[in-house]
């Protein structure tokens, strides 16, 4: 009987706020999340954390490629909140080692990375030889832009890895119509990046991909079909940005106390626009300066009020949909945090998401 591989998406960003609004919206269909190596470069630590943070019960990978002092940078990223290391592999065999013994250690995982790497197999043998047990096998991103495709000759490695011994994590511009080609292997995982994140609807990608991993790696067809996300209207946007500002802490500049609920005729905040109270000893230009570079191209949905206030305006968005409207609430949680005002980013984002299902 076949081992169904887990799914696991590529967050290669730039930006946290996206990479963390990608993560809420398709967690629930995937059993791994990767900090992409553009983003471990762009966010440190941070990203890890953060990330821990909005998917708690979710295995996160963070892809450093480590090429030097593997126990100490591996320290760090188990530190920081993940589970899975990446080590390149053309390091040095101690410094393969030292991670090794801290992920051993600490019951997290290690796995080699073949970016660059011609002698394969030799290079597994050494390996091996030393205890590693996972490795990923993948056609490199600017191998596909130079018009390299997957062939015959990767699968005899992928088997002979998996002969040796080795989890093989597979990877490299998996589409939907390429799954089958890899179905009569045993791989452990499978990543999906550009197929699931440049998806107009990523959830519903992610559980198509999911769905279609289950079916061909699985003795039973699944019944279960894809479900696509229905885009919230501007009324309700605008409320779960007023519950989700509010699960983070915030406060906003109406007093709330007598409003007959969010969904009544007469209710207080009417409008596409919530304005929000900055919170005590954060300074306002500091602060929008932020939250702007966390949303490029969506400068207009934010602003700075009256004193001691700003605003969020679902409505100036260029297109309103779930991740256009966690982006800006990921966003603002973000720009609080760098200023130095904690934040609940999970309950806002989870407070979002609820009413945004309704």
């Amino acid at each position: 009987m076949k081992t169904i591989p887990l799914l696991q998406v590529a967050l290669d960003y730039t930006s946290l706020p996206q990479a963390l609004v990608m993560a809420a919206l398709v967690a629930p269909e995937v059993d791994i999340i990767e900090i992409g190596t553009p983003l471990c470069k762009a966010a440190g630590l941070d990203a890890i954390r953060a990330m821990r943070e909005i998917c708690p019960d979710k295995l996160i990978l963070a892809d450093f490629k480590t090429p030097d002092v593997g126990g100490l940078e591996a320290t760090m990223a188990f530190d920081a909140g993940a589970d899975i290391i990446t080590v390149i592999g053309g390091a040095a065999i101690a410094t393969v080692e030292q991670a090794l013994a801290v992920a051993q250690k600490r019951g997290k995982m290690m796995m080699m990375e073949l970016t660059g790497v011609r002698d394969i197999i030799e290079r597994a043998i050494e390996w091996r030889g030393i205890g590693v047990d996972r490795i990923v096998y993948h056609r490199e991103g600017d191998a596909q832009s130079a018009g390299r495709e997957w062939a015959e000759e990767d699968k005899v490695i992928i088997r002979q890895l998996i002969d040796m011994g080795y989890k093989v994590t597979v990877t490299g511009g998996l589409t939907l119509e390429l799954l089958p080609f890899f179905a009569d292997l045993d791989p452990t995982v499978l990543i999906c990046g550009r197929g699931i994140r440049e998806d107009a609807d990523p959830r519903g990608a992610a559980r198509a991909m999911r769905l279609a991993i289950a079916e061909l790696w699985s003795d039973k067809p699944s019944t279960a079909r894809p479900m696509r996300m229905i885009s919230p209207t501007v009324a309700k946007a605008a409320k779960a940005i007023r519950w989700g500002v509010s699960e983070m802490g915030l406060s906003l500049t109406v007093d709330g106390r007598d409003c007959p609920g969010c969904d009544a005729p007469d209710r207080f905040c009417k409008g596409s626009r919530t304005d929000v109270r900055l919170p005590a000893g954060v300074e306002s230009q500091q602060f929008i300066q932020q939250l702007m570079a966390g949303i490029p191209g969506e400068s207009q949905a934010v602003g700075l009020d009256r004193r001691g206030s700003f605003y969020l305006d679902v409505g100036a968005l260029s297109r309103i949909d779930l991740s256009k409207v966690l982006g800006l609430l990921s966003a603002t949680s973000m720009a609080l945090q760098k200023v130095g005002q904690p934040t609940n980013t999970r309950a806002a984002m989870s407070a979002a998401q609820d009413i945004l299902s309704e």
